[in-house]
């Protein structure tokens, strides 16, 4: 996975997998949280850091971004040109697909439209991670994670994600059912993702600028 971009004639078709892999990520978080059944690890995590700190939320993500951009370059993931459209344009996409979407209105249909979040979010992060512009910070943490300790990337991104939950948890952010299942199926949802992109990736569509990332210790 390269941290700077070098410019071919792959890049303008890397930029628009890597977009509409954002698009894709951010509609998944959108359908995640549109039901209302429980709030995302990491926004549980944020919220528990403001309210028990008394910084601004948006304060508080941008400091806690910063910390895994450090960590992440301890871990070997220096910062690259991904991470910075990645804080630049999820927040604008995201906004833009929760205006778009409705809640349904039985809970039957909330938890479908959960559980379909969970499968879309773990498709996009596949594709804009493979677009090789380098990933997101979160993800930057997750990549590294795996690399270091030689497990699958389900087991990381679920220990992250239980992880930031249960620290927010218990420093007052809120935490529900639908978070548990969440938290507990979006690294297999990853995991699934990159297998199919890796598929992908030799057809003749897509192998010139699908570049599948190898999460074996380096």
């Amino acid at each position: 996975m390269n941290n700077t971009l070098t410019w071919d004639r792959t890049v303008p078709l890397r930029l628009l997998w890597f977009y509409l892999g954002l698009v894709t990520t951010c509609a998944g978080i959108a359908m995640v949280i549109k039901p209302g059944i429980g709030a995302a690890p990491w926004d549980i995590f944020h919220l528990g850091v403001a309210g028990r700190s008394g910084i601004p939320l948006s304060l508080v993500i941008q400091l806690i971004g910063v910390m895994i951009i450090l960590l992440d370059w301890s871990l070997k993931i220096r910062p690259s040109i991904g991470m910075v459209l990645n804080m630049l344009s999820v927040g604008p996409i995201l906004s833009s697909i929760l205006n778009l979407l409705e809640v349904p209105q039985t809970l039957p249909g909330r938890w479908l439209m959960l559980a379909a979040g969970v499968l879309v979010f773990g498709f996009g992060t596949a594709m804009y991670i493979s677009a090789d512009m380098g990933p997101g910070p979160r993800d930057g943490l997750m990549v590294g994670l795996t690399r270091r300790f030689g497990l699958p990337v389900a087991v990381i991104k679920n220990g992250i994600d239980v992880t930031v939950a249960l620290v927010g948890w218990a420093l007052g952010g809120p935490l529900g059912l639908g978070t548990v299942i969440v938290a507990l199926s979006i690294g297999p949802s990853v995991q699934f993702g990159m297998s199919l992109i890796a598929r992908m990736a030799r057809l003749r569509p897509f192998a010139g600028f699908v570049r599948p990332v190898s999460l074996k210790r380096s």
